[in-house]
């Protein structure tokens, strides 16, 4: 705002300062009154001017005037001499020494209207300074968009030409970066946020008590679009980034990625020697911001599942995880901070990941389809592959011949060859089996097939209509697979221990780890 000497300092006016103030004060507006009282019609700042209509010039009431003016914080008075007095009276610059407001002279050849056309001029300066200089500090600031400056520059920046302290802050309220002065005065004044994004993951905090201008609020516009700029490169950053990890991830799960690729992308993070792959399920916005969470480290090993989902909605990913307890119980607290389900595969060396993978995927179907979807509030799940399966466990930790065993037990639907299955008369005669039927060769079509009926028929509890349904064949077809089976196998599903010895061979062919 322009200042009372600015105003005095303009020749055509002829104005003379006749009582100094309190320093060189700014001003806002300009008023005409002959009011005894007119405190409660101003705002501060305003130059007042007046002729003195309604006080004599010896009036004491000169005095109440000025101490009404100063309660209202009024720039300066202005007196105009030659109408109602020819000269300033004695008690008002009195008064005003009292005060200590500030007293000049409008001579009579200076029409009021002049003064408040100078003064409009000079606010009127002032503000394209002030739109100039907020424009310059603007263009300082979106130069540097497109460059990676650090956000406490840009604080500074919008500090300087606002005289605002500023910080930003995470979505937790953790100071990021911040101005010198923003600490103190976030303690004893009101705060100011501005979100960044559209999640708020970062505000920018205003403190300070300054009155702030529009050109300072465009100001802090501008610096509000760089520092989202640079969060949104940040993300982009971040996103590129996750994809890498993400593509080692799969591939060392798929095993064609050796864990040793790691130093490719962290040198200075070694994989670990034991690990445990962990399949994490839940909705598909759930699964999204577990991926898109901020992580360092190993726990950056995370992949999405290339599969179909289990049931429309859910969607399930995956994290690779050292075989620690603080590693586990980290990545489990994460997994159930986003509501999801999880499954710790079994422990396993890092170069075997995809055994660890196979483990955690034969036990999803423990995990509920539909409990995602619909329960709430509700405590995620954790099922751990190997303490939940101690049997199947135990056959897998054979060192080997866990291929012969499986072999012998399915025949002809074994994935490796192997001896031909036994045959005892009873089931052999209840299945209608032969020794040439034992010994049959079948295609890799045929021989999925049946091993894709006898696994849905274990996991309907033998109830051949579901097993039909989920299979999309007709029960007689149904009947007549399972007749084959038991043929070719020389077991009987009607037959608890044949059932036993089919459902464990049919488990250590998918996760033992020379299939």
């Amino acid at each position: 705002m322009p200042s009372l000497s600015q105003l005095l300092a303009l020749p055509p006016l002829g104005l003379r300062l006749v009582q100094a103030g309190a320093g060189d004060p700014d001003i806002s507006w300009v008023s005409t009154t002959e009011l005894l009282d007119l405190s409660e019609y101003l705002e501060g700042g305003e130059l007042i001017m007046t002729t003195g209509l309604a006080l004599e010039f010896e009036d004491p009431r000169w005095r109440d005037f000025v101490a009404s003016l100063s309660r209202a914080r009024v720039a300066a008075i202005g007196f105009g001499i030659g109408v109602n007095h020819d000269r300033i009276p004695p008690l008002l610059i009195q008064a005003a020494s009292t005060y200590r407001v500030a007293l000049f002279e409008i001579p009579l050849p200076t029409p009021f209207v002049a003064v408040s056309k100078a003064v409009a001029e000079l606010l009127r300066a002032d503000e394209l300074r002030s739109a100039r200089g907020a424009l310059k500090a603007q263009q300082r600031l979106l130069s540097g968009a497109h460059d990676e400056r650090d956000p406490a520059e840009v604080l500074s920046s919008i500090a300087q030409a606002t005289g605002r302290q500023l910080a930003l802050l995470g979505s937790d309220g953790a100071i990021l970066a911040s101005t010198a002065g923003y600490s103190a005065l976030s303690d004893s004044e009101a705060v100011e946020h501005i979100a960044l994004d559209q999640e708020d993951s970062m505000r920018l905090a205003i403190a300070g008590s300054a009155p702030l201008t529009p050109e300072g609020r465009s100001v802090i516009a501008a610096g509000s679009i760089v520092l989202g700029l640079g969060l949104r490169r940040d993300r982009a950053d971040a996103a590129r980034e996750r994809e890498r990890w993400e593509y080692l991830t799969s591939g060392i799960l798929a095993g064609t990625e050796r864990p040793s690729s790691i130093a490719i992308l962290a040198p200075r993070i070694a994989a670990p020697d034991r690990i445990r792959a962990l399949a994490v399920q839940g909705t598909a916005e759930d699964i999204s911001e577990w991926r898109r969470r901020p992580r360092t480290g190993l726990e950056r090993l995370i992949a999405p599942d290339a599969g179909a989902p289990r049931a429309p909605g859910l969607t399930l990913a995956w994290q690779l995880c050292a075989d620690t307890s603080a590693a586990l119980d980290r990545a489990l607290a994460v997994a159930a901070e986003h509501g999801l389900d999880a499954v710790v595969g079994r422990a396993s060396g890092a170069a075997e990941a995809e055994l660890s993978r196979r483990s955690a995927a034969a036990r999803l179907t423990a995990l509920s389809p539909t409990a995602p979807l619909y329960t709430a509030p509700r405590t995620p799940q954790v099922i751990w592959a190997d303490r939940d399966t101690p049997l199947l466990e135990a056959l897998l930790g054979i060192a080997s011949g866990t291929a012969a065993l499986s072999a012998q037990a399915l025949g002809p639907l074994a994935l490796a060859p192997g001896p031909s299955p036994r045959a005892e008369p009873e089931a052999a005669g209840a299945a209608g089996a032969t020794a040439g039927d034992r010994s049959t060769a079948l295609d890799a079509h045929d021989r999925e097939t049946l091993r894709a009926t006898l696994r849905e028929v274990f996991l309907a509890d033998g109830q051949r209509g579901p097993a039909a349904v989920a299979l999309g064949i007709h029960r007689n077809t149904l009947r007549d697979r399972i007749a084959r089976i038991e043929r070719l196998t020389g077991r009987s599903l009607a037959d608890a221990d044949d059932r036993a010895e089919l459902w464990f061979a049919l488990r250590l062919e998918e996760l033992a780890p020379e299939h």
